[in-house]
């Protein structure tokens, strides 16, 4: 919007209990439960952004609401890689004091962690601006449990890159390769280095000790996981009808449907570097805990999912149709 001279942004709590039943990976509902809260809180946030853009266009100010998630600069070459936001919240979310940024790179707020969703507008209006949280007060201790629990380790635990937004300098981890979040975010795979766990993926590709190894993964998985079977206790098909709120949400300007866009395909497999800190190192151990002896994720070829031993986990998929593990592993 080429006449904003504000940005109006907050935050939404996720559902603790729910993100704990997705560490733990507990079936039948661990996963779609935290889906479910997951996109009803997007949801959430882009309404109440919406609702404050009206309030200014009534005032005689033009707004435009930033959407919360899964919508990308196509304009930017490559954009299906990079996938950069019309514009960064997160960045927006620190400069303004709605919360810090953590090591990992997400928005955390003191006591209760990152895990949050962020919603925000633009306006032409020129409103007060509120300053960033001082560091010596931020959420983030840097225990940089958050690098232990990225199966795919796409951020560094030693170094960090900085941004400056509006005169104040903000750091967090130096991001390795963004495509080894792509792998295991987008669910391509979740077999975690030790081997020990995995995300709810079921994908077991070996962790990549080069970046050739990661572009390998990527291409290949690319073209196998379409193929894997869909399984009624893993399946992303759910009835949004399980959501609170109606979950048709129009675009504040030109009216266009976004539902679709926010609502399609969504298979949240990981997210493990925002769940995992809870703003209490105590809290975020816990966490680090449960998740790390959730046990490894296989899929059948029948298409339904197990929660294993990593021992048992590996042994059961050994014994699957050379068919059937080629759609989840391969050396490189």
């Amino acid at each position: 919007m080429s006449d904003a001279k504000s940005a109006v942004i907050f935050a939404l709590p996720l559902d603790k209990k729910k993100i704990r039943s997705f560490l733990s990976k507990e079936l039948p509902n661990g996963k779609i439960d935290h889906e479910l809260d997951n996109i009803q809180v997007n949801v959430n946030a882009y309404k109440m952004a919406k609702d404050v853009a009206q309030i200014l266009k009534k005032e005689g100010y033009n707004s435009e609401v930033i959407f919360p998630n899964f919508k990308y600069r196509t304009d930017v070459e490559g954009w299906q890689m990079k996938m950069y936001p019309e514009l960064a919240l997160r960045y927006l979310a620190a400069r303004a004091g709605v919360g810090s940024i953590g090591w990992s790179g997400n928005i955390g707020i003191k006591g209760y962690g990152t895990t949050v969703i962020l919603g925000g507008l633009v306006t032409s209006a020129e409103l007060k601006p509120t300053d960033p949280i001082p560091s010596n007060e931020s959420f983030c201790i840097q225990c940089k449990l958050c690098t232990k629990v990225c199966a795919f380790g796409m951020f560094s635990n030693e170094h960090s890159e900085e941004i400056t937004l509006g005169g104040h300098k903000f750091s967090y981890a130096k991001r390795i390769n963004v495509m080894r979040c792509q792998i295991v975010c987008g669910g391509l795979s979740g077999l975690d280095k030790t081997k020990k766990w995995s995300t709810w993926s079921p994908g077991r590709f070996p962790y990549p000790e080069t970046e050739d190894q990661v572009r390998r993964i990527f291409s290949y998985a690319l073209l196998k996981t379409p193929k894997r079977p869909s399984g009624t206790n893993y399946n992303n098909n759910f009835d949004v009808s399980q959501l609170d709120d109606d979950v048709r949400v129009t675009d504040l300007n030109t009216g266009e449907d976004l539902s679709k866009v926010m609502l399609k395909g969504v298979n949240l497999t990981c997210g493990n570097c925002q769940l995992i800190c809870w703003g209490d190192l105590k809290e975020t151990k816990r966490n680090y805990d449960i998740l790390t002896s959730s046990g490894c994720v296989i899929e059948h070829p029948d298409g339904n999912i197990e929660i294993l031993r990593s021992d048992q986990a590996k042994t059961q998929f050994n014994e699957f149709p050379s068919k059937h593990k080629q759609l989840y592993y391969k050396e490189f």
